[in-house]
């Protein structure tokens, strides 16, 4: 009898954790709508739709940094470069801007990642650093917001198209979002990742090449971040060399809020989706209900302490930064 209740137990245990996400998006949900039912009008819906995107293409990457067991506090600088230098080449390059800014926050990821692995300086530190010199080359670039001048904008028309009430630009997160759902679970490299925040000493007898991977990690966050960056640009018509500065910590918010492990080994880019929704949901609902933007930044440091306490009493005791 004891056995049966056990295994019972945690059957529920086991359901709980994993559709806790949902519960979660469906109760901020209905509490914002009987606060105000202005809440899921169809304006307000497709604008948590098209918001969400950005953030969800960044915190893709990030979700691969938090498998690895370190941090990138860079992301946000990144974007910033990468929203600035868009905007700054589209007059003389057109269409291949885009690649530029792209290819930015790989190499950006890259150098990253090169500094981190050689010098065994914690990501924390390393990034902190690289955060600091992009905000000044973001600056250096421009500093002050430009717009788009109205003959460039057939280049960035596409983030103008929708379906119904959701957005190109959501389709292309989404997307962006699955792809690298897929490159983790089926990929032998995206499974490494896992690996490697797991126990490195372990994936590296099983003949895994850590320091390899885990500039891959580096680079995906660098691409995404830097893909975050285009997006706003398109998104407001605009740049501004600080346009990335709060996406770091609601990258961070949403990967742990959706269950990735601070500490490395667990998480997943479809659970991400959940935190990404969760975060969007929290700051529109804010704005709905008349809360100051500034208590913002205070919700969401706050959403992180609480997702560390969950992840440690999940199990995860180790949340050294790697």
């Amino acid at each position: 009898m004891n056995i049966t209740k056990s295994v019972q137990f945690k059957k529920v245990k086991y359901f709980l954790e994993n559709t806790i996400n949902i519960w979660s998006v469906l109760l901020l949900v209905l509490a914002f709508y009987l606060w105000n039912d202005a809440f899921l009008n169809k304006f307000n819906t497709k604008n948590i739709l098209t918001n969400m995107a950005p953030l969800l293409v960044m915190a893709t990457g990030a979700t691969f940094i938090s498998l690895i067991g370190s941090v990138d506090l860079s992301m946000g600088a990144v974007c910033s470069v990468a929203n600035v230098l868009l905007v700054e080449l589209l007059p003389i390059m057109g269409w291949k801007a885009y690649l530029v800014a792209a290819i930015f926050g790989i190499f950006a990821g890259l150098l990253l990642g090169l500094v981190q692995t050689k010098t065994k300086i914690p990501s924390f530190i390393a990034s902190l650093g690289f955060m600091r010199m992009w905000e000044s080359v973001a600056l250096l670039i421009t500093a002050s917001p430009v717009s788009i001048a109205s003959d460039l904008k057939r280049f960035i028309a596409w983030g103008k198209t929708s379906f119904g009430i959701v957005s190109l630009m959501t389709i292309f997160a989404l997307a962006i979002a699955l792809i690298f759902f897929l490159f983790q679970r089926f990929n032998r490299v995206g499974r490494s990742f896992s690996v490697i925040g797991g126990n490195e000493r372990a994936a590296w007898l099983s003949g895994i090449s850590v320091q390899k991977y885990k500039l891959v990690a580096f680079m995906i966050s660098g691409f995404t971040a830097a893909l975050c960056g285009i997006m706003l640009a398109v998104k407001l018509k605009s740049s501004a060399p600080t346009v990335g500065e709060s996406y770091t910590l609601l990258a961070v918010a949403a990967v742990l809020l959706g269950g990735t492990s601070s500490a490395g080994g667990k998480g997943s880019v479809l659970k991400t989706i959940s935190g990404v929704l969760i975060v969007t949901i929290i700051q529109n609902g804010m704005t709905i209900i008349g809360v100051d933007a500034f208590w913002n930044q205070i919700v969401f440091g706050g959403l992180i302490v609480v997702a560390m306490i969950l992840n440690t009493e999940r199990g995860t005791k180790n949340l050294i930064v790697k």
